[in-house]
């Protein structure tokens, strides 16, 4: 039983699209959405520089309480 040379199988994917799933995906996330982001992002950290400036002073104030014992 001769069947002649392998057939070979080739899976070639075809990836003529591939360039626009990848500048898709670049625009899942609304640029408002980023926006948004971005600002309550700022905000969390001016709230800790806030919170931490706090806590140095309650710790000031509880070290000066002690002196004043």
């Amino acid at each position: 039983r001769d069947e002649g040379p392998p057939r070979e199988i080739q899976d070639v994917r075809d990836n003529s699209k591939d360039g626009e799933y990848w500048e898709a995906l670049t625009r899942i996330i609304p640029q408002s959405k980023l926006k948004l982001w971005d600002a309550l992002g700022a905000a969390l950290l001016e709230y800790h520089k806030v919170l931490t400036r706090r806590s140095e002073l309650f710790s000031e104030a509880t070290a000066l309480q002690r002196q004043n014992s």
